[in-house]
């Protein structure tokens, strides 16, 4: 068994694919858009986040009918490890990591520019958006235990949620790690990760979920389960916690990635109608058996799951074996998207190439499943028709980017 002292650089190392490692060994030279992004006004539908190298990125408009090739000619320089998420056609970061701001940006026909901002909080290190409605959103915070409070229209700040005392790793414990959430029937229902440090990423006290009543802010419940830890990535826009048709939610876990052999990802489900786990349910990860569906017969667990409807997610799963020793998230090809059928706890892989752990987005956008991903066939969004079950472009990207692909989000 690994010792966890020894893992601390190692799952540091995992999560940092949530704030996207290094890609600029497997990134292609930049090429011109296509239209050129500079000769027109351009109608984009799609906003990604791309990655030249560990202090350079870009936020670059696609269209995702028209353009085949996508440079950072016209795209806002950010940090590389800047969060990403599009709410109602308008796009946000997030600082993750390296700061406390929130920004909102607008798109002017050629390129995106700053619409408002604010700081979470010194050192807070602002994470993910829920959205309540026009006026009302939460941030999570990496390193800080508050659930902040903030008006989208005006962008500032307007309150906060103290979460420390629901954090579960003892009494020098003041950071439960909020996640991810949704919100059903005027409930937030947010995750926390529970981790003991943001080095190590064991996760302490198994799944932890909070219902927060979004008209007064005030926190109702605390639901708990043993049978599976850590919810949600810490980064922007997994949507680690997510709602079907019917009202039931599902709650991913990522078992601290995999490192711990004594914890298990997978996921659980809220029912409609119901405010607890549902003991009768969980689609466990860690005990599935792919036979020679992928290297191993083993996965570990789901990343930045999507769902499209009837029961059905797609995502990414790490696979333990297609990985160096010790992992290289800038190169290792380990990540395996996969159909899930949550309903009947079935997972089908899919006719995607394998991507490094920097690039596993995944966006629902016209009936298709984009995957951005960086691949031995190149970088950029690969295109899958979920009702044909087939990979449009013939195992190549249908729109190759400028640098390594890491967030995209709809503009729809």
């Amino acid at each position: 068994m690994l010792r966890r002292e020894h893992l601390i650089p190692i799952v540091a190392l995992a999560f940092a694919l949530a704030a996207c490692s290094s890609d600029s060994d497997n990134s292609p030279a930049p090429a011109p858009n296509n239209p050129d992004p500079g000769s027109e006004t351009r109608t984009p539908d799609l906003v990604m986040m791309t990655r030249i190298d560990e202090t350079t990125g870009f936020m670059v408009a696609v269209n995702s009918l028209e353009d085949t090739e996508i440079s950072n000619l016209n795209g806002a320089e950010l940090h590389p490890f800047s969060g990403l998420i599009a709410h109602e056609g308008t796009v946000y970061t997030t600082g993750l990591t390296i700061d406390d701001t929130v920004t909102k940006w607008a798109y002017n026909g050629s390129t995106f520019i700053k619409d408002g901002e604010f700081m979470t909080g010194e050192n807070a290190r602002a994470n993910d958006i829920i959205f309540v409605n026009d006026t009302k959103a939460y941030v999570t915070t990496y390193n800080s235990p508050e659930l902040v409070i903030f008006n989208p229209v005006t962008m500032e700040k307007t309150g906060a949620i103290d979460l420390s005392p629901y954090a579960l790793g003892g009494d020098s414990d003041t950071n439960p790690n909020a996640s991810a959430g949704v919100i059903r029937d005027g409930k937030l229902f947010l995750g926390l990760a529970q981790v003991d440090t943001l080095e190590t990423f064991y996760c302490q006290g198994g799944s932890s979920v909070l219902m927060i009543d979004v008209a007064t802010d005030t926190v109702e419940k605390h639901l708990q389960d043993d049978r599976a830890c850590m919810v949600g990535t810490l980064d922007t826009g997994a949507r680690d916690i997510f709602m079907d048709e019917l009202g039931d939610i599902y709650v991913n876990h990522l078992g601290s990635w995999g490192y711990y052999p004594d914890l298990t990802a997978g996921v659980l489900r809220i029912k409609a109608g119901t405010e607890e786990f549902d003991p009768d349910y969980f689609f466990s990860f860690t005990d599935l058996d792919l036979g020679d569906d992928v290297p191993g017969g083993k996965v570990s667990y789901m990343y930045r799951p999507r769902y499209v409807g009837d029961g059905i997610a797609y995502g990414n799963f790490w696979v333990k074996a297609l990985s160096s020793n010790p992992p290289d998230y800038r190169k290792d090809k380990n990540y395996v998207a996969f159909k899930v059928d949550l309903r009947n706890q079935r997972l089908e892989k899919i006719d995607v190439p394998y991507t490094t752990g920097s690039s596993g987005s995944t966006v629902i956008h016209k009936d298709k499943v984009i995957f951005a991903r960086n691949t031995d066939s190149g970088a950029g969004l690969f295109y899958y028709d979920p009702y044909s079950g087939t990979l449009m472009g013939d195992q190549t990207p249908t729109i190759t980017s400028a640098g390594t692909p890491t967030f995209i989000e709809s503009l729809d």
